[in-house]
Parts: structure tokens; sequence; C-alpha cells
């Protein structure tokens, strides 16, 4: 009996919360230089997977976070926003994938956020 493909790519078969992972995280300053779009692409999943996202700043601290609760889309777009009060030029965005509480991965990307804008 042959087997039976629901996807032409393998990489699109639904994956169970302990397989699912982030295949891509991408953070871009919007001009305002106060906030930031972070778009977080995950695997095919078939439980939606919750997600933590943190901003921080050069020396370590938290800037802000956020969490998504399961997530219905295996493409997020997020905006968040940064501190009017002491503005960095560098922050690292960390995403963790979270199953029932535990991380499952975690990915880290470092940006810039150029001079803000005077309009707000």
């Amino acid at each position: 009996m042959p087997d039976i493909m629901f996807f032409e790519d393998e990489e699109e078969t639904l994956r169970l919360p302990h397989q699912v992972e982030i295949t891509d995280v991408y953070v871009r300053p919007l001009p305002d230089g106060r906030r930031i779009l972070v778009q977080i692409t995950l695997t095919p999943f078939i439980e939606p997977p919750s997600l933590d996202v943190t901003i921080l700043r050069p020396d370590g601290i938290v800037e802000r976070t956020l969490s998504v609760i399961g997530t219905p889309d295996r493409t997020s777009t997020l905006t968040m926003h940064l501190s009017q009060l002491e503005h960095a030029d560098e922050y690292t965005a960390r995403v963790d994938l979270l199953h029932e509480g535990v991380v499952l991965q975690a990915r880290e990307v470092r940006f810039r956020v150029p001079n803000a804008d005077t309009a707000y």
C-alpha cells in the first residue's frame, strides 16, 4: 500500500508540541525609534504553542516582555514599545518557544534602533 502524503513538502507536516521549532525571527525598528516589530515564524503545529518575547538592553536588563498564549498562526507579528526614558542604540530580542511552561527552543536576535524621529 503506498504512503499517503497530505503535504507536498515534508517540512509542511504538522508537528507534535515537542517537535515544533522557531524557523525565523525578524526584528524591525519603526521610524519613531520607540516601537519595534518582532516577526516569528514557526514550523507547522498540531497544538498551538506559546511564546515569550523579551527585549533586553545591552547591559542585560529587561526592557519589555510579551507572552503569547496558544498562538493560532505559524507567523506572528508583534509590536513592542521601548522605554522613552532610557533609550539604547542596540537591543536583543529573545524569543522562547514554550509548551506547558517548558522552554523548547530559544532564539536571540540583536538589533539597532536608529535615532527616533521627533514626531511620535
